[in-house]
């Protein structure tokens, strides 16, 4: 548990650079085992979801060296031993189904217990299990899940549902089976682009990385690599959040233009406007914050959907945001049914906001935010959308955050902001 007592109101201003993309770094982890030979990562953040990830990578039976203060790690595969993931770990980090791929192609067969992660709804796992199937893995329920490999072969995978974790776990298992497999309606994200560059510099043969239609030519072996991990595309969205509540300006370095273009449009329709200087990103201060219409004159609607649009996981502080613009704007996430749950929390600081149903909500500004005690849900972009409410609202508030949620993706969150002129401080 973790409390933050936060003064909000404050102008802040400085420059940054934003956390290394956690989604990313979680699927590289298990991605290291596709190779005897060492995979040193640099750029990897902190967090608790990593430490665990890689506690998995040594209860298999692998080795983890940290260096550099521990911002880079050495994780070398030859010695893994066995096919089961750690019940424990596995109900702390959703990510740890990514180890499956790796696992069929050591072992033939791998198996976990459901896994943890945010509550963010029912989270079905049916494109990820269904996309291995179609290579010929062979899936049984049991406790957890069970699947055995006894010959995969390269094919046409058809993805019902542009799942992250789906797309990204079959790219991790197509690399190395033997044939060619195209995958359609893949994930594109920008920390699955990171997982397959990284796979292209161990040896393997992807073709559209950035696309919807992935063509991965099956290679016999992959070897060893050094990569660094991309910069957080929604820690960055947050700094935009922040920068709109609290009439701050703030440099982003770090922040790769192309991974940026819609969130940014996004937020130019509060009236939220940025410019480059090379790879930083600039948010001049005091900007006046509306919210735009329609060309028809009607509310105008952001919707979170499959990337290259607006992230699910960057809505929350979007929203918050817009509690600051005059006017009104819908918002809808169709991903997720407990995603706007934060929504009650929000209202507690008097925002003008309503929960339309389970995955739209209507903000009414400019709210004049105002501070108290808030509890942030089991879900870490709601925790920082409050977080960012916190800073954009008058007087203090306590946020109290009951399951660590911040410290899964921003283990320096206190003092990153206190460099900024934040004036926070972690009680508990």
């Amino acid at each position: 548990m973790a409390v933050y007592k936060i003064q909000g109101g404050i102008e802040l201003n400085g420059e940054v650079t934003p956390v290394p993309n956690k989604n990313s770094i979680l699927k590289l982890i298990p991605a290291s085992l596709l190779t005897d030979e060492p995979v040193i990562i640099h750029n990897v953040p902190k967090s608790s979801d990593v430490r665990i990830m890689l506690k998995i990578v040594k209860t298999l039976g692998g080795k983890v060296t940290y260096f550099n203060n521990g911002t880079s790690v050495k994780i070398v595969a030859k010695g893994i031993n066995t096919y089961k993931i750690d019940e424990d770990l596995s109900q702390k980090a959703k990510a740890s189904v990514m180890f499956m791929a790796p696992l069929l192609h050591r072992f033939g067969k791998a198996e976990m217990p459901i896994p943890g992660g945010c509550k963010l709804g029912s989270r079905p796992l049916d494109a990820f299990i269904d996309n291995m199937v179609q290579l010929g893995a062979v899936y049984r329920r049991e406790k957890g899940y069970f699947l055995e490999a006894k010959k995969l072969k390269g094919a046409k995978v058809w993805s019902w549902f542009p799942s992250v974790t789906g797309t990204e776990n079959l790219i991790n298992l197509a690399v190395l089976t033997p044939g060619v497999t195209e995958i359609y309606n893949a994930a594109c994200e920008p920390h699955t682009q990171d997982l397959c560059n990284m796979l292209v510099s161990m040896g393997a043969k992807i073709k559209g990385i950035g696309s919807n239609k992935l063509v991965i030519n099956g290679v016999d072996k992959l070897k060893g690599t050094e990569w660094n991990v991309i910069s957080d595309h929604l820690d960055i969205a947050e700094y935009m959040a922040i920068a709109a509540v609290t009439g701050s300006e703030l440099t982003i370095n770090n922040a790769i233009p192309e991974h940026m273009t819609n969130i940014r449009s996004a937020f130019e329709k509060i009236n939220l406007n940025s410019y480059y200087e090379g790879d930083k990103l600039i948010i001049p201060k005091n900007q006046k914050l509306k919210a735009h219409k329609t060309v028809r004159g009607d509310l105008f609607q952001i919707m979170a959907l499959h990337w290259p649009q607006f992230p699910p996981d960057a809505i929350q502080s979007l929203v918050v945001a817009a509690c600051f613009a005059e006017g009104s704007l819908i918002f809808h996430n169709s991903f997720y049914e407990y995603g706007f749950y934060f929504i009650e929390e929000l209202a507690k600081l008097k925002a003008n906001v309503v929960m339309a149903d389970p995955h739209r909500v209507i903000t009414f500004g400019p709210s004049k935010l105002e501070g108290t005690v808030i509890k942030a849900p089991n879900i870490i972009a709601s925790a920082k959308a409050l977080f960012v409410a916190a800073l954009g609202a008058s007087g203090v508030s306590t946020l109290i955050d009951e399951t660590d949620q911040l410290s899964r993706r921003y283990p320096e969150l206190v003092e990153t902001y206190l460099t900024l002129g934040a004036q926070i401080e972690k009680v508990k």
